[in-house]
């Protein structure tokens, strides 16, 4: 039964960047013959590896999607562990959900594109919007309070005083401690 895969293959850096072309031409070729389908494949190039591989701190990154029969995987992890120009490597089994992710994902990003085209700018609005309203630079009037008539009963406001944490006593933050005083 044909699955899909996904193999990431990180090569020495060092070699002339033909036998790179090579190499990643050699591994296309393996995995059609053996059966498979190249899906994609994409090139990142040469990058810094987070650590030093064999004493190499750069490698040639490549990423290939493929669709295959489940013993191509060990043939193919079988080549790559005999060739001495792979530094690393890592094939995964893309399940379903996987798949249904990101196809979700990229649709969201195609209708937030097709959003954000069909929606006039906002800038325009904006600019609509400025054009429309009159400018407020008027001064507007202040309101007085209403004056106390004496026939009213005068408010009191009563204080609290508030005590800082330097006021406070030492054992006020302390909790009282339980005593059995029943026995």
């Amino acid at each position: 039964m044909l699955q899909l895969y996904e193999t990431a293959v990180v090569f020495d850096s060092q070699a002339k960047s033909e036998d790179i072309e090579e190499r990643i031409n050699n591994v296309k070729n393996f995995i059609t013959n053996h059966g498979g389908k190249i899906e994609s494949s994409e090139e990142l190039g040469k990058r810094r590896l987070a650590y030093e591989i064999n004493k190499k701190q750069y490698g040639f990154y490549v990423f290939l999607r493929f669709i295959g029969p489940g013993q191509l995987i060990s043939l193919l992890e079988r080549e790559y562990r005999l060739s001495e120009n792979v530094l690393r490597y890592l094939t995964l089994k893309i399940g379903k959900n996987q798949l249904a992710a990101e196809q979700l994902a990229v649709e969201d990003a195609d209708n937030a594109k097709i959003e954000k085209d069909a929606s006039p700018s906002d800038d325009a609005q904006t600019r609509k919007k400025d054009k429309a309203e009159p400018d407020t630079d008027e001064v507007v009037a202040e309101t007085e309070e209403p004056e106390k008539t004496d026939s009213a009963a005068p408010e009191q406001e009563t204080q609290t005083p508030e005590t800082t944490e330097e006021e406070k006593p030492e054992d006020a933050d302390a909790t009282p401690e339980k005593t059995d005083e029943s026995k």
